[in-house]
């Protein structure tokens, strides 16, 4: 399941994450490639363990914990990490699937990974997050302030920034539901259930 989540944060919230990246170096986005993604992934980063990410990394589980749509899917038992990402001309993340566990060295199961985008769509080209669903290729380039989430599981990539820079916080939640078919099952009840409430 890929689901877009429409102002996750307010524009209040985006301003002041961008504030306290302002004065941060970004580092080679390699370090947490395994070995066998570093020819792919070609982009700079800000690691889980920097300081000003216990600040951000509050602030977006703050927003992904009123988004109903979010915890309906999900499923969250807890955050296995996240950092902030960036790309410029030129950069680009190849086909690939997210690791299933995370965290070192306390190690967490990922089952559901996330992408906040920070960025404006006309701020940059190219720099979509696609996804290889049923042979073909669907891709998503949203608006700031909004994320998508999907399976931990699922092969995507991220296509080469043409110009501009492309930001982003991207995150991995281990869910209460270890099975991808089955928190899709829950979701499409608890979507249900609310309409007919409705």
């Amino acid at each position: 399941m890929i689901l877009t989540l429409p102002d996750l944060i307010t524009p209040e919230e985006l301003v002041l994450i961008k504030q306290k990246l302002a004065a941060v170096p970004f580092a080679d986005g390699k370090a947490t490639a395994g070995e066998l993604l570093h020819a792919k992934k070609q982009n700079q980063q800000i690691p889980w363990d920097h300081p000003v990410m216990k600040d951000i990394t509050n602030l977006v589980m703050q927003a992904l914990g009123r988004h109903d749509a979010f915890m309906s899917a999900a499923q969250p038992r807890r955050l296995a990490a996240m950092l902030v990402s960036r790309y410029g001309p030129g950069m680009a993340y190849g086909s690939h699937v997210d690791s299933a566990v995370m965290g070192a060295p306390h190690h967490v199961r990922s089952d559901v990974s996330f992408t906040l985008f920070l960025s404006e769509p006309d701020t940059y080209e190219g720099g979509e997050l696609a996804f290889e669903v049923a042979g073909s290729e669907v891709s998503f380039k949203l608006p700031a302030r909004s994320a998508i989430c999907y399976s931990t599981g699922q092969l995507h990539r991220v296509r080469p920034v043409e110009s501009g820079e492309r930001l982003a916080v991207v995150g991995w939640v281990q869910s209460l539901v270890r099975d991808p078919g089955m928190r899709e099952l829950l979701h499409d009840l608890s979507t249900a259930r609310e309409l007919l409430v409705g």
